[in-house]
């Protein structure tokens, strides 16, 4: 009014400010993509996407979306896949679609219509000498023994010559 312009703050990323779970309660139902840094309890309805740290679904609780998080543990229902570090599944839990897990537990009563895939870490190899030898010292390391044939054909290439 005097001058002065109000700047809008709009931050992009959400910061985990306390530790307290977010609960969305049984008769709370939601449509669209829910983000959080922390844990959410969920024992309501949400009709899209989850993307969190830890996500608990109660057995009251429903998700019909995509559920990407560190931890889940389904009592509930989720139709949509879950992609996750840890998911325990358990007695009377449903879930109807694809599980992507590092490690997975389900309790006898459960239900998984989907498959199961293990995610892997990509694994770099690793060098053992940062130092390339010269071309001309790794084929007279090959020449040294006088033939081109690996360690298995130099065996059978023995046992013919030999019988």
């Amino acid at each position: 009014m005097f001058g002065r312009k109000k700047q809008k703050t709009v931050s992009s990323n959400l910061k985990r400010v306390n530790h307290t779970p977010s609960i969305i309660s049984q008769d709370v139902r939601l449509t669209g993509t829910l983000v959080s840094q922390g844990e959410v309890q969920l024992d309501g309805q949400i009709d899209g996407d989850i993307k969190v740290q830890h996500l608990v679904i109660g057995s009251t609780g429903v998700v019909e979306g995509i559920v990407e998080a560190k931890s889940v543990i389904v009592k509930g229902k989720v139709i949509g896949s879950i992609n996750a570090s840890e998911v325990k599944v358990q007695s009377g839990a449903h879930v109807h679609g694809d599980v992507f897990h590092d490690t997975l537990s389900i309790d006898a009563g459960a239900i998984i219509e989907g498959s199961l895939k293990q995610r892997f870490e990509k694994e770099e190899p690793e060098l053992i000498s940062k130092e390339l030898k010269p071309e001309k010292e790794v084929k007279a390391l090959l020449k040294e023994d006088g033939s081109d044939l690996s360690f298995v054909n130099k065996q059978a290439a023995d046992k013919t010559k030999s019988s």
